[in-house]
C-alpha cells in the first residue's frame, strides 16, 4: 500500500516554489563570481518516449506535459561544435553525462557549469547535463526515467554530438549522484527483460522495452562514474541518516530534508524504497558488477549525513571504487555562494583531481 502522505501535492508545491525562487537567485548571483561559469555550447531538446501519465509502479497519472527533455551541452575548446549540425572532420570525444543535485525538487542542468568547465578543460571531454523533471510535480521515477532517456539518446546520436559511445562517463551531485548508479542499472535491467545481451558493452536490437524505453542498436560502454556526496539508500529514515553525522550542527535543516523526501517519494511505498535504482546501496552484487563500470570515484563531505551510507556502499568489494572524504566540508560545499566573489581554488583542485583520473580512464579505452 502507498505510504500515507501528510500533505497533498498542491500544498507541497506551494512549499517548494519559494525555495526554487531563492535557489535560482543564488545561482544567478554565482554568475558574478570570477572566473564566471561557462554558458552551454548549445541546448538540445529531445522528445520523451515515456508518456507523462505513466510511471514504473502505475501510481502516478498525468496528462501530457513536459514532452521534451532538455540537454545542455558543453564542448572543450578543442572541439567546439555549437555552430555545426554535426561534426565532420574531428575525432569523437569522450562524453560525460551529468545529473545536477538539489534533492530532485530544485535546480537546473546548468547548475554544474563550473564542473562542466573542469571536465572540458582537464578531462578533454564533452559534457551533456540533463534537465530532468522535478518533484513533487514529477516524483520518482520521473528523474530516473529522464536519465535513461537522455543516455539512450546520446548513444543513438553520438555521431551527431561528436562523441564516442564507447567512452561514456556519468557524473552527478547529491541527488544526481544517486542517478549515476541508478540510470545504468535501470537501463541494463530494461534490456535484460527483453533478453538482450546487456552489461557495459552490448550489442542491442532495436525495439521498445516493457516500460516503454527505446532500445538502440549502436553498442556503448560506460567506463567511469564520478559521484559527489551521493544519496544511495532511501530505505534509511532521515533520523537514521542524521544520526551518523559526527557534527550534528552541520546537518542540513531537518525541515528541508523531510520536504525533499516527501516530494521525491510521493506515492512510493516502503518496498519500492529498496529498488536498486532508487537505493543503489541495496543492489545485488551481481547487478553492480554487470551494470556499473570498473572505475568509480566517490567524493563525500566530512560533515554530511549522507557520508556513512556512501562509505558503506563503496566498501562492498569493488576493486576500483576510489572514495575520498573532503575534510572540513558540509553537504553541497562546492555550491555555496562565495563571500569574496572569487571561485574557490580548493574546489577547483578537487574537480581537477577527479577529471584527471577520468581522463586516464578515457585514454586507456
Amino acid at each position: 500500500m502507498p505510504t500515507p502522505q501528510s500533505s497533498p501535492e498542491w500544498l507541497l508545491r506551494l512549499k517548494v516554489l519559494p525555495l526554487r525562487f531563492f535557489t535560482n537567485l543564488a545561482f544567478s548571483l554565482d554568475q558574478l563570481v570570477r572566473p564566471r561559469p561557462p554558458k552551454p555550447s548549445k541546448t538540445i531538446k529531445i522528445p520523451r518516449t515515456i508518456p507523462d501519465d505513466e510511471s514504473e509502479n502505475g501510481k502516478r497519472k498525468r496528462e501530457g506535459k513536459n514532452k521534451e527533455l532538455l540537454l545542455q551541452v558543453y564542448y572543450p575548446s578543442s572541439h567546439q561544435q555549437s555552430t555545426l549540425p554535426k561534426p565532420i572532420h574531428l575525432e569523437p570525444k569522450p562524453v560525460v553525462v551529468n545529473f545536477h543535485g538539489s534533492g530532485f525538487m530544485l535546480g537546473h542542468a546548468t547548475d554544474d557549469a563550473r564542473w562542466a568547465r573542469s571536465v572540458t578543460e582537464y578531462g578533454d571531454a564533452v559534457v551533456v547535463s540533463v534537465e530532468y523533471r522535478l518533484a513533487p510535480e514529477h516524483p520518482f521515477p520521473a528523474a530516473l526515467d529522464d536519465g535513461v532517456e537522455a543516455l539512450l539518446w546520446i548513444i543513438h546520436h553520438a555521431e551527431e554530438l561528436g562523441v564516442d559511445p564507447h567512452r561514456i562517463a556519468l557524473s552527478g551531485f547529491s541527488a544526481g549522484g544517486s542517478l549515476t548508479f541508478g540510470v545504468p542499472m535501470k537501463l541494463g535491467e530494461e534490456m535484460r527483460k527483453r533478453k538482450i545481451s546487456a552489461g557495459n558493452e552490448c550489442q542491442q536490437k532495436e525495439g521498445t522495452s516493457q516500460a516503454g524505453f527505446p532500445l538502440v542498436n549502436p553498442p556503448y560502454r560506460i567506463v567511469f562514474i564520478a559521484a559527489w556526496y551521493p544519496s544511495v539508500d532511501y530505505s534509511l529514515t532521515r533520523a537514521q541518516r542524521r544520526a551518523t553525522n559526527v557534527r550534528q550542527d552541520k546537518n542540513l535543516p531537518a525541515w528541508f530534508t523531510n520536504l525533499v523526501d516527501t516530494c521525491f517519494l510521493l506515492g512510493v511505498d516502503e518496498a519500492d524504497k529498496k529498488l536498486p535504482w532508487l537505493s543503489p546501496a541495496l543492489a545485488p552484487a551481481e547487478m553492480l558488477k554487470e551494470y556499473l563500470p570498473h572505475d568509480i570515484v566517490v567524493r563525500v563531505c566530512e560533515w554530511d549525513e549522507l557520508r556513512a551510507e556512501a562509505e558503506n556502499f563503496c566498501n562492498r568489494g569493488r576493486r576500483r571504487v576510489g572514495i575520498k572524504v573532503i575534510e572540513g566540508t558540509t553537504h553541497g560545499w562546492d555550491k555555496r555562494p562565495s563571500s569574496s566573489f572569487r571561485w574557490d581554488a580548493g574546489i577547483e583542485e578537487d574537480y581537477k583531481e577527479v577529471c584527471v583520473e577520468m581522463r586516464k580512464v578515457f585514454l586507456k579505452k
